[in-house]
């Protein structure tokens, strides 16, 4: 039952609108499904790093409360970048799918809060004791949410996607507000 009600609250995290969907829907409308479909895995392998890392820390800085402050403050800082250099890219869909992509997936994945939630609350909670089937379920998961999500703007109208990095590059810089803000408190 406990693994049940982890894959539903998995699927819930991973189909809520966040910084690594916004920029997977962003990269499946600017440059096509053909170019982007390999981006779901680099969301998978940013978050098979993140919580991995997020399990261990939770278990060695638990009792430290700065270190989720300035964890929040340094996803802040890389949400604000990504979304300066989302406002500035060019939607062309006909160019070979642009290097840096992966790279921004796995990055903001790595600093995505969804990973801190799932390695220090989700996995710990209801699967104590199996934290490895934990992480590869929800890595699992998130390559079909992933594809999902840019299936979902590969597939919005032509009219849209012109738009596309610079809806992104707004949305993600309100996460980095959030995030700004939740350190701040």
């Amino acid at each position: 039952m406990q693994i049940a009600t982890f894959l539903l609250t998995s699927a819930a995290i991973l189909l809520t609108p966040g910084p690594t969907n916004t920029i997977l829907a962003a990269s499946g409308a600017a440059m096509g499904l053909r170019q982007a479909r390999l981006l779901p895995l680099a969301e998978a392998l940013g978050y098979a790093f993140a919580i991995g890392f997020f399990l261990s820390l939770a278990n060695l800085l638990g009792d430290v409360p700065q270190a989720l402050p300035l964890m929040k403050a340094v996803a802040a800082i890389w949400l604000l970048l990504s979304a300066r250099k989302l406002w500035s890219l060019p939607v062309v869909p006909e160019m070979p799918a642009r290097s840096g992509a992966f790279a921004r997936v796995l990055v903001t994945t790595l600093l995505n809060p969804k990973a801190m939630l799932v390695g220090t609350l989700s996995i710990p909670s209801l699967l104590p004791g199996q934290p490895v089937l934990g992480l590869f379920a929800f890595v699992a998961l998130s390559i079909a949410a992933g594809f999902g999500w840019t299936l979902l703007g590969a597939s919005l109208p032509v009219s849209l996607r012109r738009h596309s990095y610079r809806m992104a590059a707004m949305i993600v810089c309100g996460f980095a507000v959030a995030a700004a803000v939740s350190a701040a408190q």
